[in-house]
């Protein structure tokens, strides 16, 4: 694990330090090389664990590229691991907006709204998410959180 942790740290310094031609994309889109950056960094702290240092680097990226999904997906997900559920529930119901198809936004969503006590918006995000999906897995646990959410009340 050690290695793997000095590996990204110096993955991120040759980044950081690259000359700033070298971060433009070809067609000379700065926004979107920026965008990209930011958001393979926002990644890159997350899988070391580093959440609130993903944070920010993620939301930098949403502001620079607000028509990607992705980007707002996780961002949502890195705002519910920090229990700051309004700013999750924000992004992914933008990454929604954008992507009406996201089987993974739909299944963080209905997370978070059975985190918070929202047992029929939670209902209505995994019956959503059980017609997208195609795992049958999740499929079944969506199930199990439907008759979950439906007893308890």
């Amino acid at each position: 694990m050690l290695n793997r942790r000095r590996a990204v740290f110096f993955f991120l310094t040759l980044v950081f330090c690259a000359p700033a031609s070298r971060l433009r994309a070809a067609d000379g889109d700065d926004m979107s090389a920026a965008a990209a950056m930011r958001y393979q960094t926002g990644l890159a702290y997350e899988r070391l664990g580093r959440l609130e240092e993903s944070y920010p680097e993620l939301q930098l990226a949403c502001n620079l590229a607000p028509d990607n999904s992705q980007m707002s997906l996780a961002l949502g997900i890195v705002a519910c691991r920090l229990a700051r559920y309004d700013e999750g529930r924000r992004a992914l119901e933008h990454s929604i907006a954008l992507d009406a198809s996201s089987t993974a936004s739909y299944y963080q969503l209905a997370l978070l709204y059975e985190t918070k006590g929202l047992a029929d918006r939670a209902i209505e995000s995994w019956q959503r998410f059980l017609q997208l999906s195609q795992d049958a897995l999740l499929k079944d646990e969506a199930e199990k959180h439907i008759r979950y959410l439906q007893g308890g009340r």
